[in-house]
């Protein structure tokens, strides 16, 4: 019989969007789906990022995620990697990876220089930074934002090191604290 492989819930979106004018967080109904069908280009400056309606929490049968103010937090400690949090997100910002893919991007805005920086605080501008560095050619700027084939990662942590706007992150701390 063979061996399942661990897999865990990665969020990429580390917050930072201001609200649009007019939107009231407590207002808005807890789930994602229902935010998008009142706002179809999203609540916050950044459309790409995270509604924080809660429906990947409240998929999750293992109690292994939840919002607190911001994107939803995974505790990987609970996670089996079942994707149901990653199919409730209309958003499309879960995803599923190994555990020891720990050098991963934060972001999933398709914006890139000064109109991903206007949007978020903690957004991918696309300078390509993290490409340059990588001394085994792991990451590559697709579609404005960095995308990493873990087969080729050597997690050495130059790019999440050298990003000028925090979006590279470290899951195990060493390099960055997520």
């Amino acid at each position: 019989m063979a061996k399942r492989i661990r897999k865990i819930s990665y969020v990429r979106c580390r917050g930072g969007s201001p609200l649009l004018d007019g939107i009231d967080r407590s207002s808005l109904p807890r789930d994602c789906g229902a935010i998008l069908q009142l706002f179809p280009d999203g609540i916050s400056k950044c459309r790409y990022g995270c509604l924080g309606g809660g429906s990947c929490e409240a998929a999750c049968h293992f109690a292994a995620i939840r919002i607190e103010d911001g994107p939803p937090v995974i505790d990987t400690g609970k996670c089996v990697g079942c994707g149901l949090c990653k199919r409730a997100c209309p958003q499309d910002l879960i995803e599923i990876i190994l555990p020891d893919s720990n050098i991963q991007p934060k972001c999933s805005s398709r914006d890139t220089g000064k109109a991903a920086r206007e949007a978020c605080s903690n957004s991918c501008i696309s300078c390509g930074i993290c490409e340059k560095v990588c001394p085994a050619g792991a990451i590559h700027i697709r579609d404005g934002k960095p995308v990493i084939d873990p087969a080729e990662c050597i997690c050495c942590g130059m790019c999440a090191v050298r990003c000028p706007r925090g979006v590279i992150r470290d899951l195990n701390g060493v390099m960055t604290a997520d």
